[in-house]
């Protein structure tokens, strides 16, 4: 976890809300981002998330999606930068971290259920 780079605006959510994203370093980022959930003593990859930094619109797909393709996009400045909690997200314990940054990093949020 690296909470000195990635601030989310809530850390607390509900399914298919909206999470700003700040970057107080400024931290280069891709515009993907992973949600992971805890799974006992590790992380089960759950949903990639597309943020709007440089698309119209925050969008979320599930890893094992062969077609998604992101763009190798370099993000700079604080953000924020959105990112939508999936609408079918279980409740639980996660981590929303950089997906394609080069060297990713990651918050905790725990998502209620709806």
């Amino acid at each position: 976890m690296r909470e000195d780079l990635i601030v989310p605006s809530h850390d607390v959510v509900e399914p298919g809300q909206i999470v700003e994203l700040r970057f107080p370093e400024e931290t280069l980022r891709g515009t993907l981002f992973v949600l992971d959930r805890k799974a006992g003593e590790g992380w089960e990859r759950r949903y990639m998330l597309v943020s709007d930094a440089n698309n119209p619109r925050p969008a979320w797909f599930t890893p094992d999606r062969e077609d998604l393709g992101v763009g190798d996009i370099g993000i700079g400045g604080s953000g924020p930068d959105r990112v939508v909690i999936p609408e079918v997200a279980d409740p639980g314990n996660y981590r929303l971290c950089t997906g394609n940054a080069g060297e990713n990093f990651c918050a905790p949020i725990e998502v209620l259920a709806p």
